[in-house]
């Protein structure tokens, strides 16, 4: 569950059904629905996001539900979860209308201390530098620092965005503000977490863009993890050469296809991912499938698909290894009994004679009726962690764990708590071959943090 632009606004409102259609009707333009539902409810009602009907006219692009929202006095800066207003969605989505309109509405310049720090990164990440001038020229600080302390300046340089670091700098950006980050030593020299989870590598791992999906070599020299670039997902590497790390670099990447959820085999010689490339690697976007690239000599190989045992005409989703190579992922197209609504369900797949067998589908202490998805399976096969979208949860989607019993069966999994989950979406997580770490995506970035909390869930046998 990759969710990124747009399809962010169509996510499932579990717990607020009438908050869902208010929302979805603004998006679809039908201005007498809207009208005759807002009788009931407030303008400034907000979906389980914490966005706004302006928001979503924004999103979709719906200028008369614009107008109309505006015309009975919505909020126009008003913040979701994320402390996102109208406005951002409008830089996120390069639209120069809606970010004109939205400007001269503004009844004061608050919004230019408030939010000019997260508008510039934005449009920044985007690398849309008719936005970028447009901020600057409506008063904008180009030199604000954001919530990790960097400037547009500093987050250009850090994404390679050579032509943004130029006009940034031609508008008069202080260099001498750009600040340097250099990683040596053991998990590039972070300050180990404990039972409290800490973001890992800000500013050159975690930073400005989206991360997910991490892992480390056995060794602890070689870590590689997906980013979010555009919509569009790509898989990076950085490496320890003289115990210091390596600037992360782009190794797998296509204009068309999407690359992220990166894991080593046992061996280490291969690296797998998911994509929706075509088979030919030619073709149209297809089904999200298991992927995996081979190590060589001048790098890695072309990609490979994990074949016909693993993948379907659904959607596969994260890998993990036993030591004996069994392979633990997700699918919503495996099922013998097609749903209306396909279900994704956590599966196995045993390696016998360097061939993956049919998968097999895991019982209902794992899997529900729900979303289960990005599963680590330990090597011992003792416990493992997945996201799930259940109800009661704390978040869009939360870690839950599961533990081997003495007679070989899973026990049931349960929720692993506020100190992981939040009211974001946690997945991608992954535990250190050393045994050490748990690390995890949440909020777009990566955390980590000990697994002494997993051991603080396990069950007494």
């Amino acid at each position: 569950m990759r969710i990124v632009l747009l399809i962010t606004f169509y996510f499932a409102l579990h717990h607020n059904v009438y908050a869902q259609n208010i929302h979805r009707t603004a998006c679809n333009g039908n201005l007498v629905r809207l009208d005759s539902m807002l009788t009931n409810t407030t303008i400034n009602v907000k979906d389980n996001r914490g966005r706004s009907l302006l928001h979503w006219a924004v999103a979709c692009k719906k200028k008369e539900v614009f107008d109309y929202l505006i015309e009975k006095d919505i909020n126009i800066n008003g913040t979701d979860n994320q402390e996102k207003t109208p406005l951002h969605v409008a830089v996120q989505f390069n639209n120069l209308e809606y970010f004109d309109y939205l400007i001269q509405l503004q009844s004061s310049s608050d919004w230019r201390s408030n939010y000019g720090a997260s508008l510039l990164e934005l449009a920044v990440l985007n690398r849309n530098k008719t936005l970028t001038e447009k901020l600057i020229a409506s008063g904008i600080d180009l030199n604000i620092k954001n919530e990790r302390g960097s400037t547009a300046l500093e987050i250009s340089e850090r994404i390679n965005a050579d032509a943004m670091y130029e006009l940034l700098l031609s508008q008069g950006a202080d260099v001498n503000l750009v600040r340097k980050f250099e990683m040596k030593g053991e998990y590039m020299g972070q300050e180990v977490p404990e039972t409290t989870p800490k973001m890992f590598a800000p500013n050159f791992i975690s930073t400005e863009e989206q991360e997910f999906g991490s892992v480390f070599n056995t060794e602890g020299t070689e870590f590689y993890f997906g980013v979010d670039v555009g919509g569009r997902n790509e898989i990076r590497f950085s490496k320890m050469v003289a115990n210091q790390w390596t600037k992360p670099v782009t190794i797998i990447t296509h204009e068309r296809y999407s690359y992220n959820d990166p894991f080593l085999s046992n061996d280490e010689n291969r690296l797998y991912f998911i994509s929706k490339r075509a088979l030919d690697g030619k073709g149209k976007i297809k089904d999200v499938d298991i992927w995996y690239v081979e190590r060589t000599n001048n790098g890695w190989s072309e990609p490979i698909n994990a074949g016909l045992n693993i993948n379907t005409e659904g959607n596969e989703y994260y890998i993990s290894f036993t030591k004996d190579g069994t392979m633990y992922f997700s699918s919503n197209g495996h099922a013998e009994e097609q749903k209306e609504e396909p279900d994704y369900d956590i599966y196995y797949s045993k390696l016998i004679d360097g061939k993956f067998q049919k998968p097999v589908v895991l019982g209902d202490s794992i899997n529900t009726e729900d979303y289960e998805a990005d599963v680590f399976i330990s090597p011992d096969e003792s416990y493992m962690i997945f996201c799930s979208t259940r109800d009661n949860g704390f978040g869009r989607g939360d870690l839950y764990i599961s533990f081997k019993n003495a007679n070989n069966t899973w026990s049931r999994a349960v929720n692993m708590g506020e100190e992981i989950n939040t009211e974001h979406y946690e997945y991608c997580p992954f535990v250190t071959k050393d045994g050490k770490y748990l690390f995890y995506t949440s909020n777009q970035d990566i955390y980590w943090v000990s697994t002494a909390i997993i051991e603080k869930l396990r069950p007494e046998q």
